[in-house]
């Protein structure tokens, strides 16, 4: 029995890491060029009947809120169908607060008592005034019902809401662009000058892998995150010079594995060939060198690095050194919502967390996939 070609992939060495961290880079990059097509709403969107909505599918909403949360919910929702406003979970505060309030309540019962009297007067006058507006559509009860109705016909949320009212499933799509784009210029200075560096320390070696080696040395001497740090406070705080600096600190890591490699395939029969069929430098290191025998070190690089640049941005947003609001990322996503999560309210950070993972997870998958598939073909 002959087997497909899609199950002959999944057979060979890396098939499923290949798969599935595919599937994942592929919905990330989705969310990044369409943007808000996946949901009816917009990341900047303010939903204020629906602040700290659970979400919408029952399990989810059993699985991530507790009973705390739910009381709370409630007391919100019934205030703000009320006309009042959203209360919050409560505190030591508030109990103090009743308990020295409740003076107010006698008072508040002995004044009424006094002024019984001038009441019956006043009741009267008001349901003289209630019974000729009884033909009136647009009497306080009929608007209250209206309100009502309103609020049970609120928009679901699929995925729940944050604090102040906006949709998980459009903040978590707008941070997905803001975690891929800054990893792609990670990618672009640590591939875009470590390739090229590697190539030409391999192939030329002498002088030329002195200096280079020399540059290696003293990018890896420094250290990265005190790098970071320093590029933070001599510039205004902005994710891409961060994402770059990031970059930087990986190029003796791509250029001195492409180099190793080059250095070996340099002495090959087929090189040798090259030159002596009067080939230019820039053919056999592009077409031979690069492209025909380290373009999938290429791609697991540029896989590893993109996995390895959503976790530094991810933390440094939750540190309020990435991505700043109003722009969303998922790292400012978890660190605006740490009063909620002691409250009960964990959707919003579960979610977040869950995108970080599965990226992670996702481009690390693809990398070694892809490795494996390289030193099965290398080894056959």
């Amino acid at each position: 029995m002959k087997r497909g070609p899609f199950r002959m992939f999944l057979k060979q060495p890396g098939g499923w890491r290949i798969l599935s961290g595919g599937a994942i880079v592929f919905l990330l990059a989705l969310a990044t060029v369409t943007g808000g097509a996946w949901t009816k709403y917009k990341p900047d969107e303010l939903d204020l009947d629906n602040l700290l909505s659970p979400p919408s599918v029952h399990w989810l909403k059993s699985l991530l809120t507790t009973q705390e949360g739910l009381r709370i919910q409630a007391r919100n929702q019934a205030g703000g169908r009320g006309g009042g406003s959203h209360l919050r979970p409560p505190s030591a505060d508030d109990e103090n607060l009743d308990f020295l309030g409740g003076g107010d309540s006698a008072k508040d019962a002995g004044g009424t008592g006094a002024g019984a009297g001038a009441g019956t007067g006043t009741d009267a006058n008001m349901g003289t005034h209630g019974s000729g507006d009884a033909s009136n559509p647009e009497t306080p009860a009929t608007v209250d019902e209206d309100n009502r109705s309103e609020a049970g016909k609120a928009k679901p949320h699929a995925l729940g809401t944050d604090k102040n009212g906006r949709d998980m499933l459009a903040l978590l799509i707008a941070g997905a662009r803001n975690c891929f784009l800054p990893g792609l210029v990670t990618c672009a200075f640590a591939l875009g000058l470590g390739v090229p560096l590697g190539l030409f320390a391999g192939y030329y070696g002498g002088r030329v892998r002195k200096i280079v080696g020399t540059f290696n040395s003293t990018i890896l001497s420094l250290p990265r995150l005190v790098l970071i740090l320093v590029v933070i406070c001599a510039l205004e705080p902005n994710v891409y010079y961060t994402m770059g600096v990031l970059g930087a600190t990986l190029i003796p890591r791509v250029s001195e594995l492409i180099a190793t490699r080059v250095r070996i395939l340099s002495n090959m029969g087929f090189i040798l060939a090259a030159k002596e069929a009067a080939l230019s430098d820039f053919k056999i290191l592009y077409r031979h060198l690069f492209w025909y025998q380290n373009r999938a070190v290429f791609f697991i690089q540029f896989s590893l690095i993109m996995a390895e640049s959503i976790l530094v941005e991810t933390t440094l947003s939750y540190l309020q050194f990435g991505t700043k609001p109003p722009e969303v990322s998922w790292g400012n996503i978890i660190e605006g919502s740490q009063m909620s999560f002691f409250s009960g309210f964990y959707w919003i950070t579960f979610f977040p967390a869950v995108a970080i993972i599965l990226a992670i997870l996702g481009f690390f998958y693809l990398g070694d996939g892809l490795n494996a598939r390289l030193a099965y073909r290398e080894g056959r």
